[in-house]
């Protein structure tokens, strides 16, 4: 240890244990483990009123003595005796201002763990805010990504929007185009011929639904100029 190191002893408030202090480090009581911040101060000042109760005392007693003596070599013993019990009557205030000071400064004690506590729970909910806070961030980081992952979609959204009108528009003028030719073709074809028969596969259209090889159940039946539109050829067998 150094030399140079003052060491002083005090009582810790809290368990009442004598604690060795050594000057210019932290008030901790190695028993409770409690800050005994400041409490040197305090045990300073109480050991003042006691070590002023205690003069007080001592030069009462001492004054009452003196007075005793000297009122009993003039005679007037009863008066010395009043003496002493206004002094002791004054002592008593004094000690009673004193045990109040220790009520006083026992209940500034108690409101000081109070505030420690609320202190202590103040700073959790803060570190909990500060964890939802980082929680809301990654939401927002979230939220602004879909956003434009929306705006992409609904842009490619209109864009097929777009191409789905124009071939609309392509269809139709297909299909006028076709209902033109169909109903030319229907009027160029009153024979009966306007019809023809289509199978499943092969690229011939015929005028009955089971020439050759065709299966009835599955040949469909169109105008002969649709047929020839799709790149149909008439079959040699039935035409």
């Amino acid at each position: 240890m150094d030399e140079n190191e003052k060491y002083e002893m005090i009582k810790c408030p809290y368990c009442q244990k004598d604690v060795t202090h050594i000057e210019g480090t932290d008030y901790i009581c190695p028993y409770c483990g409690k800050s005994l911040k400041d409490q040197p101060e305090k045990e300073s000042k109480l050991q003042k009123v006691k070590q002023y109760i205690l003069r007080n005392k001592v030069l009462v007693a001492i004054m009452a003595c003196l007075v005793i003596i000297i009122l009993g070599m003039s005679g007037a013993v009863s008066s010395a005796v009043n003496e002493q019990e206004l002094m002791s009557d004054q002592l008593l205030e004094q000690t009673e201002q004193y045990e109040d000071l220790q009520s006083k400064s026992d209940i500034l004690s108690a409101q000081y763990d109070d505030l420690t506590d609320a202190y202590d729970t103040l700073q959790a909910e803060i570190a909990n805010y500060q964890d939802q806070q980082e929680t809301i961030d990654t939401l927002n980081t979230q939220l602004t990504e879909l956003r434009e992952k929306c705006d992409t979609l609904s842009a490619e959204n209109e864009e097929l929007k777009s191409q789905v009108s124009s071939l609309q528009t392509k269809a139709s003028s297909t299909s006028s185009s076709s209902s033109s030719s169909t109903s030319s073709s229907s009027l160029s074809n009153d024979s009966g011929g306007g019809m023809v028969w289509l199978s499943a596969t092969g690229s011939k259209y015929h005028s009955i639904p089971d020439c050759g090889n065709m299966n009835p159940n599955t040949a469909r039946q169109v105008s002969r100029s649709s047929a020839e539109a799709q790149g149909y050829d008439a079959c040699s067998k039935c035409w």
